[in-house]
């Protein structure tokens, strides 16, 4: 391996085979060029007469962007691309953390490169933190596959493994329609929606894509009040509503029933998950005696009210 200083230009980028980061931002490293500049080259090969980047795609296009012409570099010449490979892989697990589709990536190359699966599940999967199961190198493997711009979603909203998984399962039309409801969402709702759009496709032999494109979904989705999320977290709702129908039934009835009856906000009143439960539960606070009368005094006549025993029939 040998350092020289480099014109950006004789660098093929067009070649990718060893490149595993593609989704990420450059300020903060053109801001580090400015003040320090370059202090770890990147990795080059000279191989066929032409030099492929192997480390360092962020490095060399932070300079691009800053119309740097020259860049030092390391060169190495190496035939063996599962070598070369290694190279990069090494430099970067000492210095940072994978992110779920860099995992991918690596996983992807090292079985194109011609690396073992026997090894990869033994050796490798335990220095990139994932269980050394066949299983998990496929669905990781699996992950590859997605179009560019879910790869993006998946990397810049750091999306769960689980999530990604079910993800996955879809086609990639079902997976770039989702991207929308996906992206205003958290992490547990993000799941929420994917596990229940899987099992009503699967309980109710009904495509993920005729899921999505239902008049129901576009209703929601073409009502110009509501904000991203308030459309995303709409549909989510309405796909609880589809897994439990039995559920969301007693739910609109017990909700229908406290509205009825004006039930005052400030006083609780919970049911069991799944309405499977016999019992209810109030919940109030207080800041002294009167105001603890005046809550009891609510709920005494509120249990007069002849609404209050439709409470009951919800189970």
């Amino acid at each position: 391996m040998i350092k020289k200083q480099l014109e950006i230009k004789k660098i093929n980028l067009k070649d990718e085979r060893f490149r595993t980061s593609y989704h990420f931002s450059l300020q903060k490293m053109k801001n580090s060029l400015k003040e320090i500049g370059l202090l770890n080259p990147p990795l080059v090969n000279f191989q066929d007469n032409h030099l492929t980047l192997v480390s360092g795609w962020k490095r060399v296009l932070a300079c691009i962007k800053l119309s740097l012409s020259t860049l030092p570099v390391y060169v190495i010449e190496e035939k063996d691309e599962l070598e070369v490979f290694l190279w990069a892989f090494y430099e970067n697990l000492a210095t940072r953390e994978f992110n779920l589709m860099e995992k991918a990536e690596i996983l992807a190359k090292l079985k194109n490169f011609g690396e073992q699966e026997k090894r990869i599940i033994s050796h490798y999967l335990p220095l990139l933190d994932i269980p050394q199961t066949l299983s998990h190198l496929d669905t990781y493997v699996a992950f590859t596959q997605f179009d560019a711009r879910v790869k993006r979603a998946i990397t810049e909203k750091n999306m769960s493994f689980s999530s990604v998984k079910i993800l996955a399962e879809f086609t990639s039309q079902e997976q770039n329609l989702l991207l929308s409801l996906l992206l205003p969402l958290g992490q547990n709702k993000r799941k929420e929606i994917l596990e229940n759009l899987l099992e009503i496709s699967k309980r109710n032999d009904i495509s993920v894509k005729d899921l999505l494109l239902s008049d129901e979904v576009k209703a929601i989705r073409n009502t110009e009040t509501l904000t991203p999320l308030q459309i995303a977290d709409k549909i989510r709702f309405l796909f609880r509503k589809k897994k439990y129908p039995a559920f969301s039934a007693w739910k609109d009835s017990f909700d229908s029933v406290l509205k009825k009856m004006k039930w005052p906000e400030e006083i609780m009143l919970s049911h069991s998950p799944f309405f499977e439960e016999e019992n209810f539960t109030v919940t109030f606070s207080f800041a002294n005696k009167e105001h603890f009368k005046t809550s009891i005094l609510k709920l005494k006549k509120l249990s007069s009210r002849d609404e209050f025993s439709d409470i009951f029939k919800m189970k």
